[in-house]
């Protein structure tokens, strides 16, 4: 037993969210300097975990750990993150990680991602931040589908348009997919495996615009459109946070004079949206 840590990267948006064969999935698209680090200090004399800035989530997770190893409840947790709330960036879902690899450090518990999903599905539905590279994973239930690795190399120029999604009572909402858009996730999908299989961005881009698409349905961007076009004309795709804010630009990392094709990018879209919040990747 000691102090023990724990960290979580967060993600922008998801590369691919949709159904399949009536099982919901998201395909992660993980983002390293977003990050959520919890530090756990042990307290077997005390009978409650406590935080000095309270995130019920991430407490209800790391109790639910303990429950299971039969370990007593007491201890402080810390949780410092700089990934924004409410915006589709796996805020939550990396504060839940992050918290129980503190306590699994401190207690020198055999954790193993699977566990951690099954944790963190019981208290809302999950990202699948727990694993590093890109997955599909399914969200409600915590499962894992399928692995594909790293993203080849890009870049990412995002925007957020403001304001909070309520990740737990957005997923409540029945969406209403049409038989077309079944089949686009399917397509999306297997652009994605593809697309990781041989490589190609390309590929990868096509999918996540297709499913950025799909989802101007249910949760429209402002703008979405205009910057699609934008998207285009540089080689690259869309990629939104499904249930979230968060609109950006993806890009070949490979691309030729890649500072002043950002740069004029970054300045066409503030054309479009006045002052909007941009952030490279």
């Amino acid at each position: 037993m000691r102090i023990g840590k724990g960290s979580c990267h967060g993600t922008f948006g998801e590369l691919v969210q949709g159904i399949i064969d009536e099982k919901h999935f998201l395909i992660t698209f993980p983002i390293p300097n977003l990050k959520s680090e919890a530090v756990f200090i042990p307290n077997p004399r005390a009978s409650e975990m406590t935080m000095g800035d309270p995130k019920v989530k991430a407490l209800k997770a790391g109790k639910i750990l303990m429950q299971q190893f039969d370990l007593p409840l007491g201890g402080s947790l810390d949780i410092r993150s700089n990934i924004p709330s409410g915006k589709g960036m796996a805020s939550s879902s990396a504060d839940i990680v992050a918290a129980i690899r503190a306590i699994a450090d401190s207690y020198s518990l055999p954790i193993t991602k699977e566990m951690i999903s099954s944790i963190a599905a019981q208290v809302e539905p999950t990202d699948g931040v727990m694993y590093d590279e890109v997955v599909a994973y399914d969200y409600i239930h915590g499962e894992l589908i399928e692995g594909f690795g790293t993203l080849p190399s890009f870049h990412l120029v995002g925007f957020d348009f403001g304001g909070e999604v309520d990740t737990v009572q957005f997923n409540h909402i029945e969406k209403e997919y049409k038989q077309q858009d079944h089949a686009i996730f399917i397509q999306a999908y297997e652009l994605i495996r593809e697309g990781f299989g041989r490589r190609d961005f390309s590929l990868i881009s096509k999918a996540t615009t297709l499913s950025a698409r799909v989802n101007q349905k249910i949760l429209p961007k402002p703008f979405f459109y205009e910057f699609e076009k934008l998207a285009q004309d540089y080689q690259g795709g869309i990629v939104v946070a499904h249930s979230g804010t968060v609109m950006g630009i993806l890009l070949d990392g490979n691309l030729p004079n890649q500072n002043e094709v950002i740069s004029d990018l970054s300045r066409q879209m503030s054309d479009i949206v006045k002052n909007p919040i941009l952030t490279l990747f």
